[in-house]
Parts: structure tokens; sequence; C-alpha cells
């Protein structure tokens, strides 16, 4: 009968596998569906359960393969060999979670158990993040839209919001094991359920809490899609000038409606390096007359027949007309696109806080962000440019950001979703590329942020998983190593 048993369950277990194979669609990438992100650990760690550890890593990694395949395709700026080849890393180092689950719930039972596998996922997570040249861009934790949910980044990162989705999934399967007896029903709720339900609660009541702060109207400036689309029609050369002189008047047109600080997308303003000085001279004018804080991203090109890299930068200018600071991008989109800045977030104090830029993709990596935290930055002001197939992802991915350091944000973005964010993720403003011909996106954003706990305390979250996870190995090593010496132990 037991051997009946499992073979039906091996039977079932491919069931298990196809529900976990067709939610990994719907688990990142393209076609998110937050509800996936619990559906597809719950099944694929069910299926593993159920075959031979080496065996059922293998399918799982050819599983995750062939979804990373499509739901990738169009948000990574690669192609060919190397996008296969990524793709396939990415399930290789997601599977060896479900593959750590397997062997180490053969010997270590009880509730405790269950916090093996988030443990190891957050580990495997920080290692990717840490060592990916795409930082936090796929994590799981950006899939969540739920913003009770998210409020959590603010004190553990997206390391907490990563850890609670697999436990989920892990609590779930321990239960399943145990046939839901009541018994193991009282211990999940008391021990998974009670904080699970805590972390919402609290996180409503953050967002339910009003924010005590005067607002200060900022204006993005960004181009038209019949802008863009002239500019690919058209020489590019003969539109340059034309174009930069388009900001100036927008930055004219953003004062008389009220902006106080006024800034464009990612490399709005293109130009040699011979001409910087005459056009940032004319940014101060307006600047000076007008009383307001502008920030020019620049896309400073090299001289001819130069080996360098083009500069992309913003420069900001007081109302006094001085210059406060320049900032470079710290992480390019693809390697060669232009010069790599030193990595320091820059920042000016100003009636409407403290102020701190950063460009585009340096918002993917929370090691970088985290800097602002520190530097009690309230409003982060960020340049961008994306393309359709991650628009609006790019720009959640950024406000995330905004949540675990306690900052605004308004991130003006070229092809792409356009917003401005407070620091609980709440949507102040938008406006999106594709579906508007508007130019300036007017946003009145708090001036005030709020210290978090992660601002703080950093990555101590990731770290306890860490901590946990080898102390379980430790554990799992010593009860193997003595139930294979009582096996060989003579009898008397």
């Amino acid at each position: 009968m037991e051997k009946t048993m499992n073979k039906r369950e091996i039977h079932y277990s491919y069931v298990y596998l196809l529900i976990g194979f067709i939610s990994l669609f719907f688990f990142n990438g393209r076609w998110i569906l937050p509800i996936a992100a619990l559906i597809a650990p719950i099944f694929l760690i069910r299926f593993l359960r159920f075959q031979k550890p080496l065996k059922g890593f293998l399918i799982i990694v050819l599983a995750g393969w062939v979804s990373n395949i499509f739901v990738w395709k169009g948000m990574m700026p690669m192609s060919g060999f190397f996008y296969y080849f990524v793709t396939f890393m990415m399930s290789v180092f997601t599977s060896l979670t479900f593959l750590i689950d397997r062997i180490y719930t053969q010997k270590l039972k009880g509730i405790v158990s269950t916090l093996i596998f988030p443990a190891a996922y957050v580990l495997m997570d920080y290692i990717t993040i840490s060592t990916n040249p795409s930082g936090s861009y796929g994590t799981i934790a950006h899939t969540q839209s739920a913003l009770p949910l998210l409020q959590l980044v603010s004190i553990t990162g997206i390391w907490g919001v990563a850890f609670l989705i697999m436990w989920t999934a892990s609590i779930i399967n321990w239960l399943w094991d145990n046939y839901f007896e009541k018994s193991k029903v009282y211990s999940a709720f008391w021990v998974f359920g009670i904080p699970f339900l805590l972390i919402i609660i609290w996180g409503q009541f953050r967002l339910s809490e009003p924010i005590d702060s005067p607002t200060v109207r900022i204006a993005s400036i960004n181009s038209t899609k019949a802008e863009f689309h002239h500019r690919m029609t058209t020489n590019f050369d003969s539109l340059v000038e034309q174009a930069n002189q388009g900001f100036l008047r927008n930055c004219e047109i953003a004062a008389s409606s009220g902006a106080e600080i006024v800034f464009g997308r990612e490399a709005i303003i293109s130009l040699p390096v011979d001409k910087e000085s005459n056009f940032i001279e004319k940014a101060k004018t307006i600047a000076i007359r007008d009383s307001i804080y502008i920030g020019i991203p620049i896309n400073l090109l090299p001289e001819a027949n130069s080996n360098e890299n083009p500069e992309n930068k913003i420069s900001w200018i007081s109302p006094a007309g001085e210059m406060l600071f320049t900032v470079h991008k710290a992480k390019p989109t693809y390697p060669g696109e232009c010069d790599n800045g030193d990595g320091i977030i820059k920042y000016f104090d100003s009636p409407f806080g403290r102020i701190g830029s950063a460009i585009c993709f340096d918002m993917d990596f929370p090691a970088l962000i985290s800097q602002t935290g520190k530097m009690d930055i309230d409003i982060m002001l960020v340049p961008g440019s994306d393309w359709e197939e991650i628009s609006p992802y790019h720009s959640y991915v950024a406000s995330a950001r905004g949540i675990e350091n306690g900052f605004n944000m308004v991130r003006s973005t070229f092809k792409g979703f356009s917003a401005s964010f407070n620091y609980k993720g709440q949507l102040i403003s938008s406006n999106d590329f594709f579906k508007t011909d508007e130019v300036i996106l007017y946003s009145d954003v708090p001036v005030k942020g709020q210290k978090t706990l992660y601002s703080l305390l950093g990555d101590y979250f990731a770290w306890l998983c860490i901590i946990f996870f080898l102390s379980m190995s430790v554990v799992y090593v010593k009860n193997k190593w003595i139930n294979k010496k009582e096996k060989f132990k003579p009898s008397c």
C-alpha cells in the first residue's frame, strides 16, 4: 500500500510541476501577476518533494529556463547566445533553492524547517543582486504591488518581502506534508499567520497616516512621441540645437506654472564638449530670472576621433545661478553606453528639503542608493530612459528605493512611465510616453522624507537569513553524520 501510494504521489507530482510551470510565465518579467509569485514556488516545492533530488532539480532548471526565455524577451538589453545563457543561469540559481529545500527537509523536521527555504532564497538573492550587473532588476520583491506588504521594505529592505513570499510556500508544503493536521494548522497560524497579519496591518496603518509636510511643485520635462519619431526620421545633428532650446523654453513654461524645481529626462540635452559652457550659461540666466532650480541631464559628446565614451550626467543650477553639483551615471545600462560615475550620491540643501539625484539604472542598485538614507535626503530627482517592454515596471522598481530609504521621488522617463511617488511608494502623478503627448509632468511632492529602519541598519535582515541558513547547515551535516555513524555501529 505504501509503495502504491508513493507511485501515485509521484504521478501527481507532474501535475504540480505543470501548475508551477504555467505560473512561472506570470511569476516575473513581462506578464507579472503578483499571486503567481506565491503559486509557482508552492507547486515546484511540492513536485520536488516526490522526485529524486538531482532529477527534480534538473527538471525545474529546464522549466525555469524555458519560461525565462519568453518572459524576459525584450526586457533585457541583450540578445543571441548571451541572452539564452543569462536566462539559463537565472534558472539555475533559483532552482538551487528548491534543491536545498528538498535535501534539508529530508533530515530536518518541525516548523523551524519551514524557514530553510526562504532563508536559502534570500541568501541566493543577496548573492545575485550583489554581483549582478543588473542589480535588483528582476528580483521577486519587485513583482509585488500591494503597498501594505511593500511597507515592510522600509524595515527589512526587499529581503523581507522575498522571505515572506517564500515562507508562505514553505509553510503550505509543511502543512501538506502533515496532511493539514489540526495541531499543525494551529502551529502555522501562531508562528506564520500572526506575524503575516501584523505586517499587513502595520503596512496599512503606515499608509493611512497623513504625511505632515508642505509640498513643492516639481516639473519634469520629457519628449513627445512626435518629437521622437521626428528624430528617428530626420538627420539627428540638425535637430540637436532645436531640442536643446526646446528644453530651455519648457523650463520657462514650467516656472510660469508655479514650478520651483525643473529637470529633464535622461540625456535630454545632447552637446559636444566645446558647447557645454555656453548652454549652461543660458540655463543660469533662466534660473536667476525665474528663481528656480534647474537640473540639466546632459549627454556630453567627446571630441571627434576620441576613444572616450560620452558623459551621461545631470548638472544642477541654483536660483542664484550657482552650479550646485554634477553627478554622472554610475551604472551604465550596457557596456560602453557612457563613462562610469564615482558612485557617490550628491545633494543640495534647499528651502524644499535636501535634494539628490541619480540617473535611471542607478536606482536598480539598493547598495548604491542606500547612501541616501545616511545622507537624510528628502527628495530624489531621477532622469531616466526606458523602452516599452519595461514600462511601467522600471519606474516601480525605482519607487522601492524610496520606501527603503524614506525619500520622495520624481522619475522623468523617456520612452517610459514618468511618475512621482512619496516615501511610502504611493503614486502622486504620472504620464505614459506611449499614451500622451504631454511634455511636462507637474508633481506636488512632500518636502520631507522619513527615516527608516532599513536606512539605519542596511541589509541586516539578509545577514540574519544567511546566518540562520549556515547554522541549519551545520545542524544538517551533524545529524547526517550521527545517522551515518549509527547505521554502521556494530550491534551488541
